[in-house]
């Protein structure tokens, strides 16, 4: 055999290696981390901790329900909340929903939330301001809420900027 059909085979072998080799996969595919979904958040953060809490909005079976007709535990809260209509009645006749998707004015939610001066939208008195803890939700909760509520309220989706959850300023 000469040598220059040795070398050619030598060759082929190499680059036919090389080329099986680049086509391996030797790393760890690279995910890229996905972010929550806004309501989501609010669900964790929010309704969770201070708002589905026994004697509260938990569960139908609490004493309160039939007054509130509201629940606010992971995996039900957003049917009781979207496009719903409220209880309180002068909500109903100032034709709030409990959360009006894209304006968080006409939600009931948003409302609640803000304690302000004790009344809302007008003066008029939607009940008591929420949560019932004593301890009304920082600035940074309550415009998240407003912004996930001007932005359509989606189950799914990061609508609203995160880092407004870390805002600790007192809201009243």
């Amino acid at each position: 055999m000469s040598i220059r059909p040795l070398l050619l085979n030598i060759l082929l072998t190499g680059i036919v290696g090389m080329t099986f080799n680049a086509c391996k996969k030797n790393e760890e595919p690279i995910t890229v981390p996905v972010a929550k979904a806004s309501f989501e958040l609010i669900q964790e953060r929010i309704f969770t901790p201070t708002c589905a809490t026994s004697g509260c909005h938990a569960s139908e079976q609490e004493s309160s329900f039939s007054q509130h007709g509201l629940v606010l535990a992971t995996g039900k809260s957003y049917d009781y909340l979207f496009n719903k209509d409220p209880k309180n009645q002068n909500a109903v006749e100032d034709k709030l929903k409990r959360v009006l998707p894209y304006f968080s004015l006409q939600s009931l939610l948003f409302h609640k939330l803000n304690w302000e001066g004790g009344a809302h939208h007008g003066g008029k008195s939607y009940g008591t301001p929420m949560p019932l803890n004593g301890k009304a939700l920082y600035k940074g909760q309550i415009e998240f809420i407003r912004r996930w509520i001007e932005a359509g309220a989606p189950r799914t989706g990061a609508v609203a900027d995160t880092v407004l959850l870390a805002d600790k300023t007192p809201s009243f």
